[in-house]
């Protein structure tokens, strides 16, 4: 009787065991869950206030991440066209989950694309990258080498005073780009707007590049205002 009833023990104890068992998660070969996807990560939109600069000028990095955390901090990491490191700085989030950053174009800065990384943290984040372009300041200029032309400079003159239309005027300016007389620097043109007055300021400046008064860079820096704002469009 007393074997029979050990048999029936031992019997039990092993049931009992496979049931435990079977009652843990399987996780051979895994060693746990699989990791977050990437939809679960701290995520950045970032941009920057221009698209090309000139030495010296500030570039305004804004934007915001998708989930605010007080103890994490935004990294925005600069690299070169050789994709060399020339900046890494740290800036606050607010709690809004914007934030705002400046870069000054130093010495550390010559001409070329730079590529911009922004990551929230360190784990679980998905870096973020966009580019922005540095051109030397003096190629925002008229060719050395060329006389502009007079009635180039009478156009300009008649424009300012009225007596010509916009589009005569363009076409000088282009004519102007076409020859090489004039570089006018990478610019992201704008939309045209049939309702956009061009500013007065603008004809001031091409009357007074007319008579001398303004030197051929200040009146270049007009005309990228002009195609910028989308108030000028320039065929390419």
């Amino acid at each position: 009787m007393l074997i029979m009833n050990s048999k029936k023990i031992f019997i039990i104890s092993i049931i009992s065991l496979v049931l435990v068992f079977s009652s843990e998660p399987s996780v051979l070969g895994y060693g746990g869950p699989p990791e977050q996807s990437s939809a679960n990560n701290y995520t950045v939109e970032i941009i920057s206030d221009d698209i090309s600069y000139a030495l010296g000028e500030s570039v305004i990095f804004s934007g915001s991440v998708n989930k605010y955390d007080e103890e994490r901090n935004l990294r925005i990491s600069i690299f070169s066209t050789g994709n060399n490191l020339v900046l890494s700085q740290i800036t606050s989030v607010g709690v809004d989950g914007t934030f705002s950053h400046n870069v000054i174009l130093d010495e550390k800065f010559s001409d070329g694309t730079f590529k911009v990384k922004a990551q929230y943290g360190n784990s679980k984040t998905t870096i973020t990258i966009i580019s922005f372009e540095v051109i030397s300041s003096d190629t925002t200029s008229v060719s050395q080498n060329n006389k502009i032309p007079d009635w180039i400079k009478n156009n300009a003159g008649w424009w300012a005073d009225g007596q010509i239309d916009d589009n005569s005027f363009v076409e000088g300016i282009q004519f102007l780009i076409k020859e090489g007389f004039m570089k006018i620097p990478i610019t992201e043109q704008g939309s045209v707007s049939q309702n956009n007055k061009i500013p007065d300021w603008i004809k001031n400046n091409a009357g007074w590049w007319a008579d001398g008064q303004i030197d051929d860079n200040s009146f270049v820096e007009g005309i990228q205002f002009l195609i910028k704002e989308g108030f000028m469009k320039l065929s390419k």
